[in-house]
């Protein structure tokens, strides 16, 4: 039978590590259409086929991870990080002494790149950011750590650029997804491919983006299936509520949203969902908010939450993605926990950094939440097909 989490369980399961979700929905939104964070895609035509099943693809999602050697003890040694994500394609170019010009080009199968940010290689400082093409793009670090003594101190200069909006490509094949180039110094030379450049925040596409020119010229079809709402009642839902919610929340089947919640789950997280929720903002008509909340299961991937807003069908929401680190960036945490050795790659598994990372977790699942974690609404949990079911409390 399967496994229904309550609520009340949501703490434990931050802890643990995991998925919080919550979505924001008007409709069946079974008829397509293209929302500005879908103008890159063809707009996928809708084939209702009856109900889902309970077995197979619509069962719980699940993780396979890499088998863990063990030392004496029985405690498990660290592990190289498995994860590789292609969002992204750089070139780097030379302007001058230690001056560089850098331009990144959106290749990522999740829609528009709204902020990113890069990392110089071990040993090599950024001494200053001249501009950019796009966005806003600045030299950020850590700081709070130098003490009374140097309160200006920053450790880990890195660019952060935000307001990039670089659109999505109208097929991966094509490579013409958006770009930025941004200008900067550097204390030491640079080869190409150095550095460590992350994905910070996208608004995800509705309809998926084709991988190849046969799918872009090929119309593409979402196969949805209803999937029965729950009978017991969900947190303050009456029993058409949840039905409303349920018939909402299959509307994002076979949809890039589906295929994302699947590749975040299992290639990236690496941790299945521990809980999800789905609230209620207003009725007359009854409208939902979402949001998933992802702890990874290494220190060297991010924290990663989906926020769906969908106020006026499927396709005329938001679906924006965020991350952010869950350990300071470039190597293992030190003794202090307040710096890491740069010369050195965190393999470690982030349940190693105890109480202060379920700390983190919660504080970062609130932040982002809104009032979805305290709207009426229901449990759900995402199936390995990437769609979400309402469970009963």
């Amino acid at each position: 039978m399967r496994r229904r989490s309550a609520w009340l369980a949501v703490a434990f399961a931050v802890a643990a590590g995991g998925v919080i979700a919550a979505l924001l929905i008007t409709n069946d939104g079974h008829k397509s259409s293209r929302g500005t964070a879908t103008a890159a895609a063809a707009t996928a035509a809708v084939e209702t086929t009856g109900v889902a099943p309970t077995t197979g693809d619509w069962l719980p999602i699940t993780v396979t991870r890499p088998k863990l050697p063990v030392i004496g003890g029985g405690i498990p040694v660290d592990i190289d990080p498995i994860v590789s994500r292609t969002d992204f394609n750089t070139t780097l170019f030379p302007v001058g002494p230690d001056r560089y010009r850098m331009t990144i080009f959106n290749t990522s199968n999740l829609g528009a790149i709204n902020s990113l940010q890069w990392y110089p290689p071990v040993g090599t400082r950024i001494v200053k950011v001249i501009g950019s093409s796009a966005g806003r793009c600045v030299l950020t670090g850590l700081s709070g750590f130098g003490g009374n003594q140097f309160p200006t101190l920053v450790l880990y200069p890195n660019i952060f650029c935000d307001r990039l909006d670089l659109k999505p490509a109208t097929c991966i094949c094509r490579g013409d997804g958006g770009a930025v180039t941004i200008t900067f110094t550097t204390n030491r030379h640079l080869q190409v491919n150095d550095g460590d450049l992350r994905l910070r925040t996208a608004t995800l596409a509705f309809d998926r983006i084709p991988l190849t020119p046969q799918q872009l010229d090929r119309p593409p079809v979402r196969h949805v299936r209803r999937i029965a709402a729950p009978s017991a009642a969900s947190s303050g839902l009456t029993a058409d509520e949840r039905a409303d919610a349920q018939r909402a929340v299959d509307g994002l089947q076979d949809s890039n949203i589906s295929l994302q919640l699947q590749t975040i789950t299992t290639k990236w997280a690496q941790n299945p969902p521990a809980t999800c929720r789905v609230g209620l903002v207003s009725r007359n008509p009854n409208r939902f908010k979402a949001y998933v909340f992802w702890v990874p299961w290494l220190a060297a991937e991010p924290y990663i939450w989906l926020n769906m807003d969908l106020t006026d069908g499927l396709h005329a929401g938001a679906f924006t993605l965020g991350t952010t680190q869950p350990v300071l960036p470039g190597g293992r945490l030190t003794r202090n926990g307040r710096s890491v050795n740069r010369l050195s790659v965190d393999t470690t598994l982030l349940s190693r950094y105890g109480q202060e990372q379920v700390q983190k977790g919660r504080e970062i699942m609130a932040a982002h939440g809104g009032d979805v974690l305290s709207s009426p609404g229901a449990t759900c949990e995402v199936l390995k097909n990437g769609s979400l079911e309402l469970l009963s409390d």
